[in-house]
């Protein structure tokens, strides 16, 4: 043990004569409270060393109320005998243990844990009144698993991701989650529709639900009194959904359900949502009624030929959003046909995706952008990809801008512009830059290859507040470098 406490020591603290005893004293005589929280942070190889300095060292380690079976080395995982000396050191250490208090449980399995091992450590935390479980599981019986974790009355929130899909689910009529109040599910397989109604009616205390990779549904219904955010993400599905939500406290709302071809229906009854985030194709149909309270909306939607009024429609009813995220294809849609989006008088701050910002893309920013007259703060995201018909990313220089007379720029604050190929983003930059009287910083984002962008931005500007900024991404050039060569070999 003397010597495992002279290795800690530092060389500055031998030359000043400190002995190593006296620095695990230190250590070891914080406050419990401040060691676990420590402890808390690091996996469980981390913590079982720490346990090894000291009698009081062990005492900590064998009560730390959090724990992570994750982060193993390969030198763990390498043999079977290694894997099997884990194993056994694992299981010792919850023996040593006991039924002290835990609030977390984090586990991440891999090859080579056996089942049987897996529930009993489970099992192990439900007896310790566990708070918090978290496992990604490969090859585990997962109905049987859920029959455990079923009767812990102290459990607040579970997670659990499936390695595998198509692990089915079903749940005992007399289940209940009572306490839940997070429940996070990935890449699991729900046999019976009737889960859902099941979390509506037992999970009378739950606040946040995330539902990622959910096989074998068609009709999503979750109706709360107590949720306040809610997300689904399956960007792959292809299968006709209806998905109804009925929250009176739900504040965050995530949807994303990719751009397969596919009937989605949405009716949504959540008066108080501030933050929605749509993702996807477009809908079939939607009902979110009037969203008075929403602060910030995240829409990156690609609408279908049919979709254009009700896309219409649905930004009527975010009018009072504070904060707005557009992708390009939304945009496209609502300048189709010469439409114009209602008046957004609310927004102050808009990120606005254009990818290339080719020139067929800037009237539809503008139609955007003449409906928010009150606009601070303006991001302009691009993808740095190489378009070899340059003419089309070229078409809108200052002069157009100025034609415009836009509300928004004389009470314009933060501007920052990823710069796409062409010169139709540096233009922008360059009417700003001259027009905008009120700028006070523009962060200008451009790969390698646009080097000589502060020489393009030659307009002359005397500011005294103003703080500009160029930042070369070498993201950017690595991306723009792959697409030359592979638009070079498609010419070959």
């Amino acid at each position: 043990m003397d010597h495992k406490q002279k290795l800690i020591a530092t060389p500055t603290c031998r030359g000043q004569g400190v002995r190593a005893e006296t620095m695990v004293d230190g250590f070891s005589n914080l406050p419990d409270g401040v060691t676990h929280q420590i402890l808390s942070h690091l996996t469980i190889t981390d913590v079982t060393r720490f346990g090894s300095v000291s009698k009081r060292c062990r005492q900590l380690h064998l009560s730390t109320p959090s724990l992570k079976f994750e982060g193993f080395s390969e030198a763990n995982l390498s043999t079977l005998g290694n894997r099997l000396a884990l194993l056994n050191a694992l299981d010792g250490f919850m023996i040593r243990r006991g039924d002290v208090k835990l609030q977390t449980f984090r586990f991440r399995s891999f090859c080579g844990f056996e089942k049987s091992r897996i529930i009993e450590w489970i099992r192990n935390a439900l007896r310790c009144n566990v708070e918090g479980l978290d496992f990604e599981l490969g090859l585990v019986d997962l109905p049987l698993l859920f029959q455990s974790i079923l009767r812990c009355a102290t459990l607040r929130s579970l997670s659990v991701e499936m390695k595998y899909k198509y692990r089915f689910l079903t749940l005992p009529s007399s289940a209940c989650f009572a306490n839940i109040e997070c429940l996070k599910l990935k890449n699991i397989h729900v046999v019976d529709e009737g889960f859902f109604r099941w979390i509506s009616s037992s999970c009378k205390c739950i606040k946040e639900l995330r539902l990622e990779g959910i096989e074998g549904i068609s009709h999503l219904s979750i109706e709360s009194s107590s949720l306040v955010s809610f997300s689904v993400v399956h960007p792959f599905q292809s299968d006709p959904l209806i998905l109804s939500i009925s929250a009176e406290k739900l504040v965050d709302l995530v949807i994303d359900w990719g751009f397969q071809n596919c009937k989605k229906v949405l009716n949504v009854t959540a008066p108080e949502v501030r933050y929605l985030k749509l993702e996807g194709n477009s809908l079939i149909h939607q009902k979110l009624g009037e969203l008075r309270r929403l602060e910030k909306a995240d829409l990156c939607l690609r609408p279908g030929g049919n979709d254009i009024n009700m896309l219409s429609e649905f930004i009527s009813s975010i009018r009072s959003v504070k904060v707005l995220i557009l992708g390009e294809e939304i945009l496209k849609a609502l300048f189709q046909k010469g439409s114009r989006p209602a008046p957004l008088d609310n927004v102050r701050h808009l990120c606005i995706h254009v990818g290339y910002m080719l020139d067929d893309v800037v009237p539809a920013m503008v139609s955007i952008l003449k409906g928010i007259p009150n606009l601070s703060t303006l991001y302009i995201k691009s993808f740095p990809i190489f378009i070899h018909l340059g003419s089309k990313s070229s078409g809108h220089n200052v002069a157009y801008w100025k034609l415009l007379d836009l509300a928004f720029v004389h009470q314009l604050e933060e501007v920052t512009i990823e710069l796409p190929n062409g010169s139709n983003g540096i233009e922008l930059a360059s009417y700003l830059l001259e027009h905008a009287k009120s700028l006070k910083k523009m962060v200008i984002v451009h790969s390698p290859q646009q080097s000589s962008v502060e020489r393009k931005l030659h307009i002359t500007y005397k500011k005294s507040n103003l703080r500009a900024v160029l930042e070369e991404d070498q993201k950017r050039g690595t991306l723009e470098r792959n697409s030359r060569r592979a638009f070079t070999r498609e010419r070959i």
